[in-house]
């Protein structure tokens, strides 16, 4: 499997709080049968001081791969991040100065959970436009998608790629959010399924469940889809691939 969401670098956001926390993470994910993660730090959070996030990613990315070829464990990480939608967001993407997934087109990029659709919608038109591919994390937590999940096939309809949480689909993050979750697997709109993990005890790398899950809820060719085939897509800066979505009737879940 391919993680494309996780907080596992120690020094930089809310994730892992140690390199202890880091290494364990990672034999947790490796366990569990994951090969390769992107370390997706958050970036462009408005109460962030810090203003050159690649530069001080990089260095902690370097030092951590070498934690790992140390303690002999076979995951090979790559760079990303996850960016906040906000201010002039776009302007240091295209500048480097905020990481897509693996030097690709691909922008992994999150909103605040009280967002308007309508913000998202000129967002993601906006990414489009300057040649990037939106990678949307968790849109099942955001408030106007539990309230017209119809949004997301319009999302999809533009070009936007489907992140969903492994702890949405588990119920960590309430009914509300799992219903969100199941409507979207449900729709054929999730692309992609990633842990999305902070921590070696809570929210962690472990995606064991969630594949077992998607296998008996929705095909083995769902989880294999979700967890493999289009992560490695997008690591390889190719187009993912549809299981034929279908439309919402519009205000329905």
């Amino acid at each position: 499997m391919i993680d494309l969401h996780i907080h596992i670098l120690p020094g930089i956001d809310d994730g892992a709080q140690s390199w202890d926390d880091a290494v364990e993470m990672a034999q947790i994910a490796v366990d569990s049968g994951v090969r390769v993660i992107a370390a997706t730090s958050h970036s462009n959070l408005p109460a962030s001081i810090h203003t050159e996030e690649a530069e001080r990613y990089f260095g902690q990315l370097e030092r951590f791969r070498r934690l790992l070829d140390q303690e002999k464990i076979p995951l090979t990480v790559v760079c990303g991040m996850e960016i906040f939608a906000e201010g002039n967001f776009l302007e240091r993407l295209k500048r480097e100065k905020l990481l897509t997934l693996n030097h690709t087109r691909y922008a992994l990029m999150e909103f605040a959970l009280h967002e308007a659709a309508s913000e998202i919608y000129r967002v993601l038109a906006e990414v489009k436009k300057e040649g990037f591919y939106p990678v949307l994390a968790h849109p099942e937590r955001y408030l106007c998608v539990q309230k017209v999940p119809a949004h997301v096939y319009e999302w999809y309809q533009m070009g936007t790629v489907i992140q969903i949480n492994k702890g949405s689909v588990l119920g960590r993050f309430g009914r509300k959010v799992q219903r969100t979750a199941e409507s979207l697997l449900r729709h054929r709109l999730a692309a992609v399924a990633a842990s999305d993990a902070h921590s070696p005890v809570i929210r962690t790398p472990d995606m064991e469940e969630l594949q077992r899950i998607l296998s008996q809820e929705y095909g083995e060719g769902c989880a294999r889809l979700l967890l493999s085939e289009n992560p490695r897509r997008i690591l390889e800066n190719k187009k993912v691939l549809w299981d034929r979505p279908i439309p919402y009737d519009y205000f329905a879940g």
